[in-house]
């Protein structure tokens, strides 16, 4: 029988990111909204309410919550793609991290829809998948943003990446920014069992092209 997936979303959004590609996947898909101060504290809500093994998907935020998932329980986790992430962050971005974690605090959401935007779209989009993007990120919470951030400024699972020995997809749009398409380089080297697939767009392209994101994943656990 076919585990369940476990699909984890990104910075900024919940549960309903997933929404044009959970269909692929039905009807064991497990979608659980990534709130914490660590992405220690996210991964270990996950594992509470996992029993059986999975497969995990996690993109950005929710791939570096994935590493550290497959890392305290390698036999709960039977294939693991890891989309648009890194192990840890450049400390330019660390700094970055910090100060929009203060900046949605004293100004709310609206400051970070137009980088969110420019990182996940770096060429043109549908207009609908632009909205869709915004009406996304305005619909959270400012505290449960800043968390995240200054989860991902402290973030890193370098030490532990090579105890990921089950088999791993790198998946990226091949026009993310750099650090994220440096990753996938670091992690072809480090882990045991790692295969890539290069996807169009940028850091959003589960959002931007499901079809194609769901098609890779469907491919490499199936």
């Amino acid at each position: 029988m076919t585990p369940p997936l476990v699909l984890l979303h990104p910075l900024g959004v919940d549960h309903h990111f997933w929404d044009p590609i959970r269909p692929y996947f039905q009807p064991a898909v497990v979608t659980p909204d990534l709130d914490g101060s660590t992405v220690e504290e996210m991964a270990d809500a996950v594992l509470a309410g996992l029993s059986t093994p999975v497969d995990v998907t996690g993109v950005s935020l929710g791939g570096l919550v994935a590493q550290v998932i497959a890392a305290r329980r390698p036999d709960l986790v039977r294939r693991l793609v890891l989309a648009d992430t890194v192990a840890v962050y450049p400390e330019a971005m660390r700094t970055m991290w910090r100060e929009r974690a203060s900046l949605v605090r004293r100004e709310g959401l609206t400051p970070i829809l137009a980088p969110t935007e420019a990182l996940w779209f770096p060429s043109a989009v549908p207009p609908p998948v632009r909205a869709r993007l915004r009406s996304l990120l305005s619909a959270g919470d400012p505290e449960r943003y800043a968390r995240a951030c200054e989860a991902l400024a402290v973030a890193d699972t370098t030490a532990t990446a090579a105890a990921l020995t089950m088999p791993v997809l790198l998946a990226c749009g091949q026009d993310d920014a750099p650090p994220f398409r440096q990753a996938v380089g670091w992690f072809g080297v480090t882990l045991p069992d790692a295969t890539v697939a290069w996807l169009p767009g940028g850091h959003g392209t589960a959002f931007e092209h499901p079809d194609e994101f769901a098609e890779a994943v469907s491919a490499f656990l199936y």
